[in-house]
């Protein structure tokens, strides 16, 4: 009797758990249904977050594409003039009157010769969108060289000699730069500025150890297209189409010769006392390092 009470009392038991877990799963389910997000609401939200991704895109790339190169503020460009052509009308004159004969002193006033060297060391500031300001350092050198040869019924009184003069000029810049164009890998600029220069002529002639140096002083005008090739986020291929005019005063020597006094063994004054003024124009290369 006991044990049919027993196994009465399991079944009851088991029974209730049952019972119980069937209404907990079916106040789960009911509490499912009663929180889940309606299929209108998920698609609106969908449609909202793929509108503010399309913008942030939008945006991102535009900041991509104008925060370089219009907004590098602080740049050094270092530059080699590869074929500049250069003007020097005075001592075109002066080295024509030490080699040829008196019936040819002018021959070659106005010839244009190119550049030995060039040099150019710039640090800019853009300060805007579409300006900035710069400073310059220039380096132009130019070399004549020539062995005075007999052209005339009469020889020369240095025939046989070599001539050398050489030209050093170092010119400091100011100025201001526009962007005239300017995308994600070209930019395009110009640059205009003034400032001082400082010349340096040294002659020699040999045989017979005969030199002698001057100096001029005076202001130097620069106008110049460049052409900007981003390679990099930091650094950019320039060619560019570079002009530069320089006036200066008389080249004297250090005791206040002018160099139309005679020089070795040509006893002849010049008809002229020289300046280094000159007009330089041509194209230039080089790097741009952005900060």
């Amino acid at each position: 009797m006991s044990k049919v009470i027993a196994h009465i009392l399991v079944c009851s038991v088991l029974f209730v758990a049952s019972e119980v877990r069937s209404q907990q799963s079916n106040s789960s389910a009911t509490d499912s249904a009663a929180y889940a997000v309606p299929a209108d609401s998920v698609r609106a939200l969908d449609s909202a977050y793929r509108a503010r991704k399309a913008e942030l895109d939008r945006w991102i790339r535009a900041q991509r594409r104008t925060a370089y190169p219009q907004e590098d503020f602080i740049s050094i460009y270092a530059g080699y003039g590869g074929y500049l052509q250069v003007l020097p009308r005075d001592l075109n004159q002066l080295f024509s009157e030490r080699t040829r004969p008196a019936s040819d002193l002018t021959s070659d006033r106005n010839a244009y010769s190119t550049v030995d060297r060039a040099i150019i060391i710039s640090g800019q500031a853009q300060l805007a969108q579409t300006w900035g300001i710069y400073f310059e350092y220039d380096l132009v050198e130019k070399w004549f060289n020539t062995i005075v040869d007999s052209t005339g019924s009469v020889p020369q009184p240095n025939y046989g000699a070599q001539e050398e003069l050489d030209l050093t000029e170092h010119s400091f810049i100011v100025g201001g730069m526009y962007v005239i164009y300017s995308g994600p890998f070209y930019r395009l600029r110009a640059n205009g500025g003034i400032g001082g220069v400082i010349a340096l002529t040294t002659e020699t002639e040999s045989p017979g150890g005969y030199a002698r140096s001057a100096s001029a002083s005076g202001y130097q005008i620069n106008f110049d297209l460049l052409n900007d090739f981003r390679v990099s986020q930091g650094v950019s291929f320039t060619l560019d189409l570079v002009t530069r005019s320089v006036t200066t005063g008389e080249l004297k020597t250090s005791n206040g010769q002018t160099l139309d006094t005679p020089f070795g063994k040509n006893p002849s004054r010049l008809t002229i006392q020289p300046s280094a003024s000159n007009v330089v124009y041509g194209l230039a290369a080089g790097l741009v390092f952005y900060f």
